[in-house]
Parts: C-alpha cells; structure tokens; sequence
C-alpha cells in the first residue's frame, strides 16, 4: 500500500501487489488458525485430565478415605431422613404427594439394585464365612407376621382432695 500512495491516489495497486497482500493476509489468516487450534488443544487436554481426576474416584478415596466417608455418611443420613420424611407423611394422609411417590420409586429402585447386584456376591461371602444362606434368612425374616401392637391401658387420674392429698377415682 506504500508504493501505491507513493504513485498517487488514481493509480489502482497491481496484479503483483495484489498478490503480496493475498499472500500475507493468508499467512496471517493460518497463523491465527494455527494459535486458536494449539489453544484449543490445550484446553482439550486440561479438561480431560481434570475430568480423569474427578471420575478416578478410587485414587482420591484412598488418599481422603475419612473425607470421603464422612461424605457418604451425610448423604446417607440425608436421603434417609427424606426417606423417613416422606414415610411419616403417607401415614397422615398425604399419599399422593410427589415427596412420597419419589421416595417409593427410589426405595424400589434401590431394592432391585441391591437384589440384583449386592445381595448375590454378599450372599455368597456370608456362606463362605459363617456357612448359612443369607437371603432365606432375609426371605424368612419378611415372611413372618407381625404382631399388632397392643396400646397401653389408660391410667385414670386420681382427684385432690382439698387438703392436697389424692384420692382415687372410681
């Protein structure tokens, strides 16, 4: 663009001239290509590594077992408690509230996963070790009827006298 304001301003820039800015507009043009994909790359590898990371979830529990523990325990404790809530709520009344049909799908769901998954090989380490069926001890256990519960007699209060003693109530 030099040469052509040193010409003047009616001149238009040559064929060659042309060319030459071509040719530097395409070296910068893949010199950036080049700097946005090594960057890219980078990223790339940074987010696998960190995803490694997370999803190696062995390494970092033998490293934290307590924290990892104490993670679970509170997990536990509050899909528990949830549990519980949702269980005392069905028994006033409220059967149709989402809470409650949430909690039933995820206490069937858990039932099949352990059934299916980790009763089989716990079953089959309690037999080795101690020489009896775990699951028909479990099958026997939920196949025996519960007694109903008896509600206590209900005391009757006994009267003060005037005198501050009691007297009993016929």
């Amino acid at each position: 663009m030099s040469e052509a304001a040193a010409r003047g301003t009616n001149e238009t820039p040559s064929k060659r001239e042309l060319q030459r800015q071509m040719e530097k507009t395409r070296e910068s043009v893949s010199e950036t290509v080049g700097e946005i994909k090594e960057t890219v790359n980078q990223q790339v590898a940074v987010a696998k590594k960190t995803v490694a990371g997370v999803l190696d979830y062995r390494e970092h529990f033998q490293n934290e077992p307590l924290v990892w523990s104490l993670g679970a325990l509170s997990a536990g404790f509050a899909l528990g408690y949830t549990m519980g809530y949702a269980h005392k709520e069905t028994k006033h009344g409220k059967k149709n509230s989402q809470l409650a049909a949430f909690t039933n799908s995820l206490v069937d769901e858990l039932s099949l996963v352990g059934n299916g998954v980790v009763m089989p090989p716990l079953n089959a380490r309690i037999k080795e070790l101690f020489g009896f069926d775990f699951s028909e001890v479990l099958d026997s256990i939920s196949h025996t009827k519960k007694k109903p519960r008896r509600k206590p007699a209900q005391k009757t209060k006994a009267k003060r006298t005037s005198r501050g003693r009691r007297k009993k109530a016929v």
